[in-house]
């Protein structure tokens, strides 16, 4: 009789514990369960957004379409510089401009639309005494290198 009582005892004590323990797994799956609920309703969100997105169809990245050049300019003192960047900055066709100075030699890095032989003529009406034929020095792709005397 001792022993029923006892092994009893022993199976109240073991339920009790497996209780609370299905109690915390309980707890965990609803987290859990929270989480995938969360996720879905991102996802739904995200397919929704790039659907709507979709009807107004995609952007075209700026820089495949422009170009770049960089007139290499020699002979050439800050002032004259800065001038002729707000002059190029303002001519037609060219998006946005950027400046480098250095005694022996400045840069300008043009982006524009066209080639770089239809930008050099909307840079010679720019700038006619910068970008006149005697102060070209080359052109390539991409690059026109300026002396001046």
């Amino acid at each position: 009789m001792k022993k029923i009582i006892i092994i009893c005892f022993g199976l109240i004590i073991f339920s009790f514990t497996t209780t609370k323990a299905q109690a915390i797994l309980d707890k965990i799956d609803r987290a859990t369960d929270k989480a995938d609920r969360a996720g879905r309703t991102a996802d739904r969100s995200k397919n929704t957004g790039d659907k709507i997105l979709g009807f107004f169809g995609k952007k075209k990245d700026g820089a495949a379409s422009e170009n770049k050049t960089t007139v290499k300019l020699s002979g050439v003192d800050f002032s004259t510089l800065k001038s002729l960047n707000e002059k190029l900055q303002a001519a037609k066709g060219i998006q946005s401009t950027r400046m480098k100075y250095s005694a022996s030699g400045s840069s300008i890095v043009l982006q524009h639309e066209g080639s770089t032989s239809d930008i050099l003529k909307t840079l010679q009406k720019a700038a006619p005494n910068v970008f006149a034929e005697k102060n070209i020095d080359g052109m390539d792709d991409g690059e026109i290198s300026i002396k001046l005397k």
